[in-house]
């Protein structure tokens, strides 16, 4: 199942075109936003009731909110704020570069399927279209940025929630939609890694087959690396999660970790979490097999199954 399957069940129908970069940037501003102004007030030892205090408009719920980027807040609204707890002008200065000057809206709110988007899941769509490189490790399915229609649908009614045709549906199109960033510019760097389980578990082998016919045709674009990590790797290739790691253009080292769970996926933002997915993909890297012989196993699979 892939490392999303939890969250996409929830998931919702599609986006217009030309609103989703838009979106990403000022989803990811928002949340460093809300993370560097919960540091300032750790480091100057306030409470969120300090610093709200007598400021109409503000609460300690909503900075709160703020702080975990769930909500935005208008450029006016963050400088009363930052005023009222007396940050000095340095500090401010690089919070306040954060606000953007993009709107900040979230794409699929106009949609049928809106309030079936968890904000969890919400958040993901939005850093997951801003990342520059993705490293992603399913067990048992192949990536979700590769599965055809079919296969969705598939892997999607497998889990734990029941869900209509019609949410089955939209979470398919979603998964669908999400793989333009392998096509589209800026296109996402794309590292894949799946347990040859994979190839042994299906309901439809003529699902399968296309499945696979897709993935070997994404393998050859040259922002798409995938590797299959064999049963005979034993131990060492088995993670006791699904996990993502998700880089950005300006910081090429930091990064947000996502690891599977049951109700969602769990974000992880702190430079120990990154370095702990970095080593659990290295070990992965080096008990999968290459590029190449990965495609031969595909392909022999594909003769097995037609």
């Amino acid at each position: 199942m892939s490392p999303l399957a939890c969250l996409e069940r929830l998931v919702a129908y599609a986006h217009r075109e030309g609103q989703l970069l838009t979106m990403d940037r000022s989803t990811l501003r928002r949340i460093r936003l809300g993370e560097e102004l919960r540091a300032w007030r750790v480091e100057n030892n306030k409470t969120q009731i300090d610093m709200t205090a007598g400021l109409k408009g503000w609460n300690p719920g909503r900075l709160s909110k703020v702080e975990h980027g769930k909500v935005p807040v208008s450029a006016a609204d963050l400088a009363r704020l930052l005023d009222h707890c007396g940050m000095s002008e340095a500090d401010r200065g690089e919070i306040e570069d954060l606000i953007g000057d993009g709107p900040d809206r979230n794409w699929w709110q106009d949609h049928e399927f809106a309030d079936t988007i968890s904000a969890a899941f919400g958040e993901f769509l939005g850093l997951e279209a801003a990342a520059t490189h993705m490293l992603d490790y399913y067990l048992s399915a192949f990536p979700g940025l590769l599965q055809t229609p079919d296969y969705a649908r598939e892997v999607i009614a497998a889990g734990l929630d029941g869900l209509s045709e019609d949410q089955n549906e939209a979470a398919a199109e979603i998964r669908v939609l999400r793989q333009r960033r392998l096509t589209e510019e800026p296109r996402l760097n794309l590292e894949m890694y799946f347990g040859e389980v994979a190839l042994l578990v299906a309901g439809d082998l003529d699902v399968l087959a296309e499945q696979i016919r897709h993935v070997i045709k994404v393998s050859e674009y040259p922002n798409v690396t995938l590797r299959m990590v064999p049963l005979s790797a034993g131990r060492p290739g088995i993670l006791s999660s699904g996990l993502t790691l998700l880089r950005f253009p300006d910081e090429p080292d930091g990064g947000f970790v996502f690891t599977e769970a049951v109700g969602g996926m769990l974000p992880r933002r702190s430079g120990r979490d990154v370095r702990r997915a970095e080593r659990a993909f290295a070990r992965l890297k080096r008990c999968a097999l290459s590029p190449k012989d990965t495609i031969t196993a595909l392909e022999r699979k594909l003769e097995e199954i037609t």
